[in-house]
């Protein structure tokens, strides 16, 4: 009975070192894994960084109170093309102008857009996505693009 039980006990750690031999395993290969895809984002992320580093940004006051965007506009987290996007809108939607700003020649207006919610309402758009401009004295003027 001491020899069965002997050889019972034997086998059982045998088998727990297998199944933790295993797990390592795995877990060895889930983080190989993991630290090649966060190298492939970090370097993504300091190639976009390299990219930014003669940013000239001048802030102005916006001489419009309101805009109408244009279909398919985009409003991005920050005054750059480059940059997340917070939201895209497929119609044609009115905004508040909160601020202006040039960045690299380019004109990009700070808007607050309609939503029942607080959710990336607020952010940046650029002059070429705005159709009509509300001045001051809520008078309409059509802005051309080139």
């Amino acid at each position: 009975m001491k020899y069965l039980i002997f050889i019972l006990l034997i086998l059982s750690l045998i088998g727990t070192y297998f199944y933790y031999t295993r797990k390592l395993e795995l877990l060895k290969k889930q983080l190989m894994l993991t630290t090649t895809k966060y190298s492939s984002v970090k370097n993504k992320y300091n190639n976009n960084i390299r990219n930014l580093n003669n940013i000239s940004i001048k802030f102005v006051i916006p001489s419009y109170k309101g805009a109408t965007l244009k279909n398919n506009s985009n409003l991005y987290i920050s005054p750059l093309i480059t940059s997340h996007i917070l939201n895209s809108f497929n119609s044609n939607i009115e905004i508040a102008i909160l601020d202006c700003a040039e960045v690299n020649n380019e004109t990009w207006f700070y808007v607050n857009t309609p939503s029942t919610n607080n959710i990336n309402c607020r952010g940046w758009i650029n002059s070429n996505d705005i159709s009509i401009f509300y001045s001051n004295s809520s008078s309409i003027n059509r802005v051309t693009n080139s």
